[in-house]
């Protein structure tokens, strides 16, 4: 198993590591074996009438060759959200300030004096009244809509709060609300991958062909989530559009389908440092990988890719960072 454990470094880690790539393929060369990788060796988009036309080919891991094909329309895709820009702190509280402004025209300037100030992403309130006990209703009235619209601008923009393993907080993309959001286009995509199976009913050989299909889509870098707010994300809209994602991008992607495939089955993305998983409640077999999560088993399943886990198997620095609890989860 050298070659796949070599291949996890990019994968855990969601980083390029040139030097052990090299290293990598050189070992390949050697043995003369190119298994585990999911390989991409066709994408193709183009536009037919008011619709845009996607043509994958790729080879897994067994060297097997599948095709996938299907169609989406304008108004689909317009129906999916676009990638947010990455969270600023700045520009929020710019909104909020905003907000609150406008709340404080509607306040007596008889009755008390409103100051509102940003120093880059803090904003300071001070409020001063003559009438007894004035001054701290409208603090506290201030307050609540700076909350209220502190959540609206999240809701906006697609962000919500994140608390890693370590209870760092940040702002990150919000994977669930894309998820969902895109899951009616994507069951145009599972219409195209359930008739390429050789049993439509099976949901263990429908979810493995998504997952090789998508760990074919070449790699981009993650970010790691507290310091870049997300930066480097790619909706599951952007990911098809430019043909590459991280291991965020395309979990959101892999949930988008799973919801679109099975409504009423939970799925969980799984947050490990600099990289993304995902868990489906479904039957295990004894030897898939699983955790339990709030008394749900979720089978486990690595959509990054390029190193092809088939649904159940997941990288050893996977099995280490969660045997370890280095993750949190979301339900999607």
């Amino acid at each position: 198993m050298q070659n796949a454990s070599v291949l996890e470094c990019s994968l855990s880690t969601c980083k390029p590591c040139f030097h052990v790539l090299l290293g990598f393929l050189i070992t390949l060369l050697l043995l003369g074996s190119f298994s585990a990788v999911a390989q991409q060796t066709q994408f193709m988009q183009q536009n037919i009438g008011d619709a845009r036309l996607f043509t994958y080919a790729w080879t897994d891991s067994k060297d097997e060759q599948h095709s996938l094909q299907f169609r989406l329309s304008t108004t689909q895709l317009r129906q999916m959200p676009p990638t947010g820009a990455a969270y600023n702190p700045q520009l929020a509280q710019q909104a909020v300030r905003m907000a609150l402004l406008r709340y404080a025209k509607g306040i007596d300037p008889r009755q008390a004096k409103v100051d509102i100030q940003q120093q880059g992403a803090q904003l300071s309130l001070s409020v001063s009244s003559a009438v007894p006990g004035q001054a701290q209703a409208i603090t506290e009235a201030l307050a609540a809509q700076q909350k209220a619209a502190q959540q609206a601008y999240l809701d906006k923009h697609f962000y919500t709060h994140y608390t890693n393993y370590n209870r760092q907080k940040a702002i990150k993309h919000d994977h669930a609300r894309y998820a969902l959001e895109s899951s009616q286009a994507m069951s145009v995509i599972v219409d195209a991958i359930t008739q390429s199976l050789e049993n439509p009913k099976d949901q263990r050989e429908f979810i493995n062909t998504a997952l090789s299909w998508i760990q074919s889509i070449p790699y981009d870098t993650l970010e790691d989530r507290i310091s870049s707010n997300g930066s480097g994300f790619a909706s599951p809209r952007q990911l098809l559009l430019s043909n590459k994602g991280d291991c965020d991008s395309k979990s959101t992607l892999m949930a988008a389908i799973m919801k679109a495939y099975a409504p009423t089955v939970d799925v969980r993305m799984i947050f490990l440092p600099e990289h993304a998983l995902l868990g489906i409640a479904m039957r295990k077999r004894p030897s898939d990988t699983s955790i339990s999560l709030q008394n749900t088993e979720y089978v486990l399943l690595e959509p990054t890719g390029p190193a092809f886990y088939e649904l159940g198997a997941i990288a050893p620095s996977s099995k280490n960072a969660i045997r370890n609890r280095q993750f949190t989860s979301e339900l999607m």
